[in-house]
């Protein structure tokens, strides 16, 4: 009898542990998107932070908006700005001379030239949403598919 209660005892304890470390919200890394679907000219004057590389441009579109960096002459990335670990909007800031996103909320900062990865010392170890880009030359694609 006694044994039998240690073994669901050290169950109990072990199914607590699970669902308490298994609900981490962060470790989930899913931010609330809208639509990004749009098309522009990158070239243009209508977009002077992407006449330039490494320039970016905010966009109105998905969760909280949409950063593009233009990556090279013919590459561009987009980022959701939504913060995956507490949802702040997320502003372009220098981080030790290369351009980082960074959340006024919790300090979390994250590379935008490496996937949108986590910079070390950031709250969470989710990557940002990221959009896909198509460029055609002349247009910029974006799209959440």
């Amino acid at each position: 009898m006694v044994k039998a209660s240690n073994t669901v005892l050290t169950l109990l304890l072990f199914a607590a542990c699970l669902l308490l470390t298994g609900c981490d919200k962060d470790r989930m890394c899913k931010v609330p998107i809208g639509d990004a679907t749009c098309q522009l000219n990158p070239n243009s004057a209508e977009y002077p932070g992407l006449n330039n590389l490494s320039g970016y441009q905010y966009l109105i579109g998905g969760y909280q908006g949409i950063v593009v960096i233009r990556t090279s002459w013919s590459e561009f990335v987009a980022y959701e700005r939504t913060c995956p670990h507490d949802r702040g909007r997320l502003e372009m800031a220098d981080g030790y001379g290369n351009l980082v996103l960074e959340c006024p909320e919790c300090g979390s900062q994250f590379s935008t030239f490496a996937d949108g990865a986590p910079i070390e010392g950031s709250k969470t170890s989710c990557f940002l949403q990221k959009y896909n880009t198509y460029y055609d030359g002349s247009l910029l694609y974006i799209s959440n598919y």
